[in-house]
């Protein structure tokens, strides 16, 4: 299966692949923030670091083609790391994200402050995402049999295709590129009838996901002055890990 870049330098090419919803020719927003977990996660620290926040601010639609990659670490302590990291097309910032990571630890913690268990098994059903294939494509989505009572909606992902040809797909990669559903899933608007863009996308991890099946379960809070906000909550086989918030433009169709 093609990946979803290509790295030449510190150069990406995003292939077809990622393509989005709301334009051909522009990419998901699944797409980057995988691309920039994936640079999050190997930025070069003085002890183990573990991805902690992301918080990603789509300036401009993210072409397909060439973007290039720039990185900077604007902390480097003992117990976190900060940086940013920004994807630059056609000599203009399209991207920027802002990466926080926590020194790793381990403490036996009592069962009443951990995250729960995801009691939500998948269903038999696949669910079929309409007038959408590119970064699709690469996508198994399964609804759970149920969601949690303050969700709207809860299903399974499996992102099959690889970010990078040479480079393991993490369940970090995934679970950042399964939060960017959010509206998609929580926001309960007609694809039909109205868009409903994330401007935004953050993460939080209360500790690292596993395994290459993600749950989100997802809502929105959707305003009448053409703004919203959904958000989701994430789960891997061991119980929930993480959330995810985006902010959204509203607009009908025309």
């Amino acid at each position: 299966m093609e990946p979803y870049f290509e790295l030449r330098g510190d150069k990406v090419i995003a292939s077809p692949h990622t393509a989005g919803p709301w334009d051909p020719g522009m990419q998901h927003g699944g797409a980057p923030t995988g691309l920039i977990t994936h640079i999050a996660e190997n930025l070069p620290s003085d002890a183990p670091m573990m991805l902690t926040r992301l918080t990603v601010d789509m300036k401009r639609p993210i072409p397909l083609g060439e973007l290039t990659v720039r990185t900077d670490i604007t902390r480097q302590g003992r117990n976190i790391q900060a940086a940013d990291i920004t994807l630059i097309a056609n000599d203009k910032e399209v991207c920027r994200a802002a990466i926080l990571k926590v020194r790793e630890a381990e403490f036996d913690m009592p069962e009443s402050v951990r995250p729960p268990p995801a009691d939500f098994p998948a269903s038999e059903v696949q669910h079929e995402v309409r007038r959408f294939r590119g970064f699709n494509d690469g996508v198994t989505i399964y609804e759970a049999s149920s969601a949690p009572a303050h969700m709207r909606r809860a299903a399974w992902f499996h992102i099959a295709r690889p970010w990078l040809g040479d480079y393991p797909t993490t369940p970090s990669m995934r679970a950042a590129a399964t939060g960017d559903y959010c509206n998609g899933f929580g926001s309960g608007l007609d694809f039909e009838k109205w868009t409903f863009i994330n401007a935004d996308l953050t993460i939080d991890f209360a500790r690292k996901p596993v395994g290459e099946k993600i749950m989100l379960a997802a809502n929105a809070w959707i305003g009448p002055e053409g703004r919203g906000i959904s958000y989701g909550e994430l789960a891997d086989e061991q119980g929930f890990f993480g959330r995810a918030t985006q902010c959204l433009v509203i607009d009908q169709r025309k």
